[in-house]
């Protein structure tokens, strides 16, 4: 159930039934030329969608912006700071925890995330005695489809073969086609070493790598792929 388009009578029924409860987190920024700077925030609200139908449990609202400095040398990136954002998404699961939700499920599309969360998630299973998980949901998935994507280590680059598949699948009519091209970067020296630099480092439109090759009928086979493993996780891990 997505919270967002019931009333509070449907969602009181809901808790009686199960303690979990779903939280996606995504973000506003670059995404190439030919995908929506909400690209994430659109993938994750329908990836947890999808799992709260399989697992009969609340969805709360997206929280849309996350932390994205690395990203903002390009226009219409939105960035919170990290204690901000962490104090939102605690908050937020507090509202729900104080009404009798145990399990938490975090599903998250942005890799700037991923560290305020796994903060927020040991806070709160210390305080309040629940269960927290985290689903990163790009690095996760391309774990899960190596057998089908055909741009090699760049598969999962940013806006390339993954996320456009996921999204020429998901919400078509926000998909530039006539945009779309290969884009896969020269190697650059030293990548195994952590450096601050800024998007436009690596790629003058966001993209970085070849989402020419990717489709609606890879798209279909990443989200079933990755939404069958995070409820059979939920259903063995979590419960």
């Amino acid at each position: 159930m997505y919270m967002m388009n019931h009333p509070w009578v449907d969602f009181d029924a809901l808790r009686q039934e199960t303690d979990l409860v779903i939280i996606p987190t995504g973000a506003v920024e670059v995404y190439g030329q030919h995908l929506p700077a909400g690209t994430d925030t659109i993938v994750v609200t329908h990836i947890a969608r999808l799992v709260g139908e399989r697992l009969n449990a609340p969805v709360l609202p997206t929280l849309p912006v996350g932390f994205s400095r690395s990203l903002g040398d390009f226009p219409g990136t939105l960035n919170i700071s990290t204690p901000t954002l962490m104090a939102y998404v605690q908050e937020t699961a507090e509202s729900v925890i104080a009404w009798g939700f145990k399990r938490v499920l975090f599903i998250n599309s942005h890799r700037g995330n991923v560290g305020p969360i796994g903060e927020v998630s040991m806070e709160l299973q210390e305080t309040f005695d629940v269960r927290c998980a985290q689903v990163f949901w790009w690095d996760y998935v391309a774990g899960l489809v190596k057998d089908i994507v055909d741009s090699g280590p760049h598969a999962m680059g940013h806006a390339a073969e993954i996320g456009t598949s996921v999204m020429l699948h998901l919400q078509p009519d926000l998909v530039v086609r006539d945009r779309i091209e290969d884009q896969t970067p020269k190697p650059l020296p030293f990548t195994d070493v952590i450096q601050y630099k800024g998007m436009h480092h690596r790629s003058d439109t966001g993209v970085v790598g070849n989402p020419a090759v990717g489709t609606a009928e890879k798209g279909a086979e990443m989200v079933k792929r990755g939404v069958d493993r995070i409820v059979e996780f939920v259903e063995s891990e979590l419960s």
